[in-house]
Formats: structure tokens, sequence, C-alpha cells
């Protein structure tokens, strides 16, 4: 099975999404994590972000791996 590694890219985000729209998602998972654990995450790993409409956006995938990662070990 191959992986691919994350790495920063320039332009948009393909899956945008926002903090406190993955903190509800993850909330229905069974595996929440607070608004600014989350945010704290992303910043530690450098996760890119877009800014449209007065939001910042995430990548939805980035977030989902770095979820896993910190909530399950690598």
């Amino acid at each position: 099975m191959a992986t691919a590694a994350l790495s920063p890219s320039v332009g948009r985000i393909e899956d945008p999404v926002t903090i406190k729209e993955a903190v509800a998602l993850f909330a229905q998972t069974g595996y929440p994590v607070p608004e600014s654990t989350l945010r704290r995450w992303a910043k530690e790993a450098g996760l890119r972000t877009s800014r449209s409409g007065g939001s910042v956006h995430y990548s939805d995938s980035e977030l989902l791996v770095l979820h896993a990662d910190r909530t399950f070990g690598s």
C-alpha cells in the first residue's frame, strides 16, 4: 500500500473547511477535539490556509490526517 506525504503547495485548497466545521465533524466520529487544540495542532504542523469571505480555511484531508496522527499516533 502506497502512502503520500503531505507537503505545502502553492495555490488554492481543494477541500476547504473551517476549524469550526472540522471540530463539528470530529465530534460526530466519537473522537472530538476542542477548537483551540485543533488550531494549535494545525499551527504546529504548518498546515496551509486560505482566506475566503472573512474565514480561514484549511484542507479537510490535511486536518483528517493531522487528527488521526495526534489522536491515534503514527
